[in-house]
C-alpha cells in the first residue's frame, strides 16, 4: 500500500496542473482599478489587434500600466523612438517589476478609448500595447 501513494500522488498533481493552463491570465478582480478603468471598454479591449493583425488576447490579459517615449541611438548612430512599459506584479500578478521596450508590431492603431496605456502580456511576452489616446 505504501507504494501506491507516490503514484496516486503524481497523479493528483498531474490533474491538478493540467486544470489551470499556466500563463493564463485572470480579468480583473471585479471591485479592483483595473476592473474600473478597464470594464466599460471591454468589448474594445476583447477585440484587439496587433500591426500584424495579430489577436491581442482578451481581457484578462491587458492591464492599464504607466508607459512612456524613450529615444535610443543604436550602435549605428541611428536614432530610434519607442514605446516602453511598465509591468508590476499589482496589475500582471507573478510577473516582475520591470520596464519593457514595446516592439512596434505589436502597438494597436488607432483611438485608444479607455484612454490610459494598455498592455497584454501573456506568459510575461507582449502581445500588444495600446498608447494612451492623446498619443
Amino acid at each position: 500500500m505504501a507504494d501506491r501513494w507516490p503514484a496516486a500522488l503524481i497523479v493528483i498533481i498531474i490533474v491538478a496542473a493540467c486544470a489551470v493552463p499556466p500563463g493564463v491570465a485572470a480579468p480583473p478582480a471585479p471591485n479592483s482599478e483595473d476592473a474600473r478603468i478597464m470594464s466599460p471598454q471591454e468589448a474594445w479591449i476583447t477585440s484587439r489587434h496587433d500591426s500584424q493583425n495579430n489577436a491581442c488576447c482578451d481581457i484578462g490579459d491587458g492591464r492599464p500600466t504607466e508607459a512612456n517615449l524613450v529615444t535610443v541611438v543604436d550602435w549605428d548612430d541611428v536614432t530610434r523612438t519607442h514605446w516602453r512599459a511598465h509591468i508590476t506584479p499589482d496589475h500582471f500578478p507573478g510577473e516582475s517589476d520591470r520596464w519593457v521596450v514595446i516592439p512596434d508590431e505589436k502597438i494597436v492603431a488607432g483611438a485608444n478609448p479607455v484612454g490610459v496605456p494598455i498592455l497584454w502580456l501573456y506568459k510575461g511576452r507582449v502581445q500588444c500595447f495600446a498608447p494612451p489616446d492623446m498619443y
